[in-house]
């Protein structure tokens, strides 16, 4: 259960030095909190998978050294105990790229998550300058591996469209914006906007992936959550999952059209998108692709 205790033993770590001068006490409770999640992680480490019951669809998600190093680094920021850096660059390097989506081509649902790893960025701050390069390296090996796909593409998208390629698309973004912060390197600016132009409607569809943004724009309406079906409550700011290979939307159970495509003269044999609340697939908000925008939104909102 590394993973789970790990990224929250992180979280925790990261709150404890924010509330410090603050409400000294409960920064003292998240550290004691952080130590104790992530002394588990070390115990039982591994990956704990979360499941629906009786869902016929499973979270694949098989990583954990991403989280564990995430988690050393922010405690050895939040207590100075040496230990805990030496753990995390010992995970940073387990780590790699073997956790990333971004060197593949494909990968089962959540398989490689989170979508990208933090605790690269975090631990860059604390190493020497050798293993600050290793780090800048992890990124940007990513980084070209997409880029590369990208050229095939008329929107200079290189992410694998498996299902909530939107949470891709914006961690692509995040990754993008940190590795500029690590290297000073500014050569994948022209890329970094082309992925944030996909999510706001240059893409097949002329669409953004945002609910209620831009507000006079197009955008997902019929989506797949709860407060749309039973109140009829337009929520703004939700990213929808996003287009997906048609090969995987074929072969999902219960997916349907209640309404006619908007889009149907705008689908290509390669992906697709519906407006609809049926197609749990491509049009359904999530919180952590949301919470992964949010990096991205403040870095354009200083342009």
């Amino acid at each position: 259960m590394a993973n789970v205790a790990g990224r929250s033993a992180a979280a925790l770590a990261l709150g404890a030095r924010i509330w410090k001068e603050i409400d000294e006490a409960y920064s003292i409770q998240c550290l004691r909190a952080a130590k104790s999640l992530y002394a588990l992680g070390r115990k039982y480490e591994g990956y704990q998978q979360g499941n629906s019951f009786g869902a016929p669809y499973r979270y694949n998600e098989e990583t954990w050294n991403d989280d564990m190093e995430w988690a050393g680094a922010e405690l050895y920021k939040a207590t100075g105990d040496n230990s805990y850096l030496m753990q995390a660059k010992e995970y940073a390097l387990k780590s790699a790229n073997a956790d990333s989506w971004m060197v593949r081509d494909s990968a089962a649902h959540y398989q490689l998550y989170p979508f990208i790893n933090l605790g690269h960025y975090s631990l860059h701050e604390v190493v020497d300058r050798d293993f600050k390069k290793t780090l800048e390296s992890f990124y940007q090996e990513g980084i070209e591996y997409t880029l590369k796909k990208a050229q095939a593409s008329p929107f200079e998208v290189g992410i694998p469209f498996i299902w909530c390629s939107n949470n891709l698309m914006t961690s692509l973004a995040t990754q993008l914006i940190l590795y500029e912060k690590m290297s000073g390197n500014t050569q994948y600016q022209p890329y970094l906007i082309a992925q944030r132009d996909w999510l706001f409607g240059k893409n097949p569809w002329g669409t953004s992936m945002f609910t209620g943004i831009p507000r006079h724009g197009d955008f997902p309406v019929f989506v797949h959550t709860a407060p749309y079906v039973k109140l009829g409550l337009e929520i703004p700011g939700g990213l929808v999952d996003g287009p997906i290979f048609r090969t995987i939307h074929f072969n999902l159970l219960g997916l349907t059209l209640e309404r006619p495509d908007d889009y149907v003269s705008r689908q290509n044999p390669f992906i697709v998108y519906h407006d609809a609340v049926g197609d749990y697939s491509t049009n359904e908000p999530t919180m952590d692709g949301t919470a992964g925008s949010i990096l991205m939104m403040a870095y354009f909102s200083r342009k």
